[in-house]
Parts: structure tokens; sequence; C-alpha cells
């Protein structure tokens, strides 16, 4: 069965073709949503094969809701349902599988489903590589976790994982991974770790392509779905925090649910660890300001306790913490926490806390 929803801000629309879809015979209608925010809110826990998105809504047109669709399930099949002809370019441009008009005839309909079908039959018999890289690097596949023969073999798949897609020179990664080998001795112990990598893969049914081309080495990024490759597509553009996009924003920080290879301690991660967690610190810093702004003090006191789960000395964070309780009234609260972290800070580093921060219990 195809997994679908429907998001139309008209009642009507939404019964009819749920009606249609239901006919069909081969579709499991999950969903059924007037505003697209609620639908957001489903895409973020359920997993889904098909949206069939109205284009004109009031609170956040089809297009916008479907590029959000797809930063949460990027494999997802978006059809768009309209009255209007108008938005075909526009549709097909942001890689929608199919453009209905209303109203929606039978027979065009179930042409769209057999493609969706078709597609869902390809996802069914590849495995597609989950991958996990906060906190602790994690290979999933159908089965279950895959194991591989050495260590070696599962830093080679991070370092390529790490690259997002781009060529690497045999030589760096071997200066990377085996920096105290030269010659023959390092080439070999690189040929053998990469037929291993490759051999875990397939034994798990995973269909991610190691490419070999003048020397180099890449694994095709679009065959992965990746904690880390979507935390920096989503973090490289950023929007306004606002009552449309703070649900991403959500969805966005709770990718991050430790330090970048975080027990793996791989050298070469290093930078890039540091820098994500400056990323996701500011992320946790504005996202915390929003919701105090609106009068959520609950919410953003709940966010910045996350956020030092991760960095528990950071300035900013600790500074506002304790502004926030004190803004809620829970000047109680707020004493306690200062206390604890001056203790820790002292400890730690032999220092107290910041003037602003010490001003401000004053």
């Amino acid at each position: 069965m195809i997994r679908a929803i429907i998001v139309d801000d008209e009642r009507p629309s939404v019964d009819k073709m749920g009606k249609l879809l239901g006919d069909s015979g081969v579709v499991d209608i999950k969903g059924k949503f007037l505003n697209p925010l609620d639908a957001l809110e489903f895409v973020k826990k359920v997993k889904i094969d098909t949206a069939f998105i109205d284009i004109e809504m009031p609170e956040m047109d089809g297009f916008q809701l479907a590029n959000r669709v797809f930063a949460l399930q990027e494999w997802t099949a978006v059809v768009f349902v309209t009255a209007y002809n108008e938005y075909a370019v526009e549709a097909f441009r942001i890689n929608a599988l199919d453009y209905l008009l209303k109203p929606v005839d039978k027979k065009r309909l179930n042409e769209t489903l057999e493609r969706i079908r078709q597609e869902k039959n390809i996802n069914i018999n590849q495995s597609r590589m989950q991958v996990r890289c906060f906190g602790k690097f994690k290979v999933i596949a159908g089965s279950g976790e895959v194991k591989f023969r050495t260590s070696k073999a599962e830093e080679l798949l991070a370092y390529l994982i790490d690259g997002r897609g781009a060529e690497i020179s045999r030589d760096e990664i071997i200066d990377r991974l085996w920096p105290d080998y030269e010659g023959d001795r390092a080439v070999a112990h690189f040929n053998t770790t990469l037929y291993n990598v490759r051999k875990a893969l397939q034994q798990n049914g995973i269909q991610a392509s190691i490419k070999h081309s003048r020397g180099c080495y890449c694994l095709e990024a679009a065959s992965i779905d990746c904690d880390y490759h979507r935390f920096l597509s989503l973090t490289a553009a950023p929007t306004a925090i606002n009552v449309l996009t703070i649900s991403d924003y959500e969805a966005l920080a709770a990718l991050y649910t430790g330090d970048y290879l975080e027990s793996n301690q791989f050298q070469w991660s290093q930078r890039s660890r540091m820098q994500l967690k400056e990323k996701y610190v500011q992320l946790v810093l504005d996202m915390a300001e929003y919701y105090k702004a609106v009068g959520e003090q609950d919410r953003a006191a709940e966010l910045l306790k996350t956020g030092l789960k991760h960095e528990p000395l950071h300035t900013d964070l600790n500074y506002r913490l304790v502004e926030t309780l004190m803004v809620a009234k829970k000047r109680i609260a707020a004493v306690k926490y200062y206390n604890a972290y001056r203790r820790e800070l002292k400890n730690e580093l032999g220092l107290e806390p910041d003037v602003k921060l010490r001003k401000l219990m004053a």
C-alpha cells in the first residue's frame, strides 16, 4: 500500500481526494490536513510515501510545504493538486512527481498512483543506507546495524560520508587514516579496508556506490539518509524563525543528539565537530530568543537546558538560561542553577561567571 497524506485548505477538496484515493485500493491514507503546519508536524513523526498537496493555501503555499516535506523525508513523492495550470513549471522545478488539475480525473489519478507504486517498489527492493553521525557513528540497513570487520573500515566509510559526495584522492585518505604508513604498505591497507567496506555494504543489501575516478573516491550522497548531511543542508540557508518556521527548527535541533562522531573521536573529525557544535549552540540561542519573545519562557528554558547538556560551561547558554528563569519569575530556580554553574566553573576552570551574569544575580 502507498502511504499518503492529503493537504488542502478546503474540506470538500480533501474529502473528494480522500474518496478517490480510497477507491483506488492501493493507498493507505495516513492523514488529511486543512492546515499545512499540522501536516508538517505529522510528517516529522510518521513515514509516508507520497503527499497530495494543494498550492494556494493561506498559512503556507504548497511549494513551501513541499520543500519542508523534502527536508524531513527527502524521498517523498509530492503530487500537486490544484485548479490552476499556471503553476506547472514551478511544480516540476522543485521535483514534484506529478501535477493534477481539479477536478481530478480518476484515470489520470490511477496513472499517477502507478508511477508512485513503481517508485515505491524500487525503494523496497533496495536498502537505503541510514547513517547517524551525531553521537556515535552508526550505519543502519533494513536488517539492522551494519557491523564492520575492522575499526578502520568503519572510519573509512565515515570519512567518505564526511566528504558529502566530493571526490577525495587516495593520497588524502591515506594521509588522514594511515599517517604512519608509507608507500606500498599504506596502499595495501587502503585497498584491503576499501574492500571490507564494500563487502559490508553489499552483505546488508545497501546499494550505496563508492565510485573511483582518476585516483579519487567518493560515496554517492544521494544514496544516503544522513543526519549530518541534513543538518548542514538545513543550516546552510537559514530563514527567519517565526510561527511558520519554528517547527522546522525544532526538527533541526532534534538531529543533534551528541557531538559529531563524539564516541569515535576520529582525529580528522575534530574541526568539523567544533564547527557543528558552534552551529548547534547558535541555533539553540536563536530558538530560545524566539520563544522568549512570544512569551513561552518554559520552552525557552527547556531548549537551553538541552543545549547545556552538550556544552555545559558555555557562557551565553548559561546566561540566557538564568535570564529566562528570572523573566519567568522563577528566581529560586535561577539562583539554584546559578550557584551550581558557579561551582562547576570554579572546579573545572578555576573561573568565576561572566560579569554580565554576576550583575544579573546581584
